[in-house]
């Protein structure tokens, strides 16, 4: 049966902010200070991302993706700081050797960079687990609610619920956080991951979360936020219900070895490029 798409499409404007900051900067510069300037700017706030996008996004994450974008971001930004256009009309004058040897590099990790685009590897999959949690949820008159929805009770060790979580936030599924007593996994989207950077603390009540106890039990909560991102009012507690069981198979699989079965459950659930 074809599922039908349950979550909201999101816009592409956060998606492109970066992009929009640095060539604002780059126009501006170019415009009052000449283009010699521009590309020095330009360049210097490309070395910034790739500082953020290593020693923040990768660092949390350990996503060999953001690792790709780390190393693409810094040798297209130190293409632009050796770039020489004052002598501009001697080709060999503007592009020195140094300069070459990073674009050369710079075309190599921008076409694995397309590659793990094309193959669905940059793209942060929370709306995925939101539409995984939807299906079979019926609509409901019922109001939402800030409770936590306790789940199930299960058995698992310490170790396994981390090392899940180690894996899912490789895989760019979810962020993970702790307390004394419990693990919670938090689904994200491309903008709440770029969100990530100026909101780094955890808000349990602004946070779509699913957590393991130290005694077993699972318990969900769905924020306001994620549940208004649904097209339609959802039975609440079927969707909790839902969201709880899809992590303790998540859980299942990874015990069995069989990480892969997770990516592929997520992969296949299609949402928006850009939510």
């Amino acid at each position: 049966m074809t599922h039908i798409k349950k979550v909201k499409s999101g816009s592409p404007i956060s998606s492109f902010i970066p992009a929009i900051i640095s060539l604002a900067i780059f126009a501006f510069t170019a415009l009052f200070l000449g283009p010699i300037i521009g590309f020095k700017a330009l360049g210097s706030v490309i070395i910034i991302y790739c500082i953020i996008s290593f020693g923040f996004y990768y660092l949390k994450t350990r996503s060999y993706t953001y690792l790709i974008s780390s190393l693409y971001l810094l040798v297209f930004g130190l293409v632009l700081l050796t770039i020489q256009l004052q002598h501009t009309g001697n080709p060999t004058l503007v592009f020195p050797p140094i300069t070459r040897f990073f674009a050369f590099w710079m075309v190599i990790f921008w076409v694995w960079l397309l590659y793990l685009m094309i193959t669905n590897k940059t793209r942060w999959k929370g709306n995925n687990v939101l539409e995984l949690a939807a299906i079979g949820v019926g609509n409901s008159d019922d109001s939402y609610t800030e409770r936590p929805f306790p789940v199930a009770k299960i058995d698992f060790e310490k170790d396994e619920i981390y090392a899940l979580a180690a894996y899912l936030r490789k895989q760019l599924i979810c962020i993970d956080y702790t307390d004394d007593s419990k693990l919670f996994f938090v689904p994200l989207n491309n903008k709440e991951a770029l969100e990530l950077l100026l909101q780094p603390a955890f808000n349990i009540i602004e946070n779509t979360w699913i957590a393991f106890d130290n005694n077993g039990q699972v318990t969900v909560h769905i924020s306001r936020k994620s549940y208004l991102s649904y097209k339609d009012n959802l039975a609440f507690d079927q969707l909790c219900s839902n969201m709880g069981n899809l992590f303790i198979e998540f859980l299942e699989h990874y015990r069995k070895g069989e990480g892969v079965r997770i990516l592929d459950k997520v992969n296949n659930m299609k949402s928006d490029f850009f939510g």
